[in-house]
């Protein structure tokens, strides 16, 4: 299974916009939860909030940065979504897609955020891509395509934060990431997941300015 693309978002340039000193965090997760000694894969119950579950593939991957593949960008744990089908995992392709439930409300504008690193040089391992969708509890009813990012050990040799600017749309509960590269057990990482509501008029003149795609800001210093 994966989410259909229906739609790209404006995208926040991280070097021309600060993120609006007044935004409310509706919602923040770094993947400290559950906590594991070297790495794990969960179906359900993942993230700080208990509330990221495995919506297809092998399951959702927290390693701990004591196994030696990377620093986590946030605290000590992060996940891969291109898993692996021992250790919790099950059985079928290990690249995965996972969910959590947003309150999002029908025209309010949002920046979501994640930071994201390559596990390695290949360019088809390491494709990550965000999604916001409609979630009824059972399947996935409706899907936008927010964006998709794509780097290489050699291309991008330190965490990045991706930043994606988002008007709701009515239905719109939740948001997704998968696992979108070689189903190889080795893809792109995934850390510090943040959604902040933007006030309307620091968002207009973004949407005014017609931005489209992606763009990176540089790693925060970590606690």
């Amino acid at each position: 299974m994966t989410f259909t693309r229906t739609l790209v978002a404006a995208v926040v340039s991280a070097a021309a916009f600060a993120a609006p000193a007044h935004a409310g965090t509706i919602f923040q997760d770094s993947f400290e939860a559950p906590n594991v000694s070297s790495w794990q894969v969960f179906q359900v119950g993942v993230g700080d909030s208990g509330s990221w579950f495995a919506d297809f593939g092998a399951g959702i991957e927290i390693q701990d940065e004591s196994i030696g593949l990377t620093s986590a960008y946030d605290g000590s744990q992060y996940v891969e979504l291109d898993s692996d089908n021992s250790n919790g995992g099950v059985a079928g392709d290990t690249n995965s897609g996972m969910i959590t439930l947003i309150p999002f409300v029908a025209g309010n504008t949002y920046e979501i955020s994640f930071a994201y690193k390559p596990r390695t040089n290949s360019a088809g391992d390491n494709i990550i891509q965000l999604f916001a969708l409609g979630y009824d509890g059972v399947s996935v009813f409706a899907d936008t395509f927010l964006t998709e990012v794509n780097e290489t050990t050699s291309t991008l040799s330190d965490w990045l934060l991706v930043s994606v600017l988002y008007t709701a749309q009515a239905g719109y509960n939740a948001i997704g990431f998968l696992a979108a590269g070689n189903d190889n057990s080795l893809g792109g990482f995934i850390d510090l997941v943040t959604v902040n509501e933007v006030p309307v008029p620091a968002a207009l003149p973004l949407f005014l300015a017609g931005l489209a795609g992606f763009s990176f800001a540089s790693r925060k210093q970590r606690a």
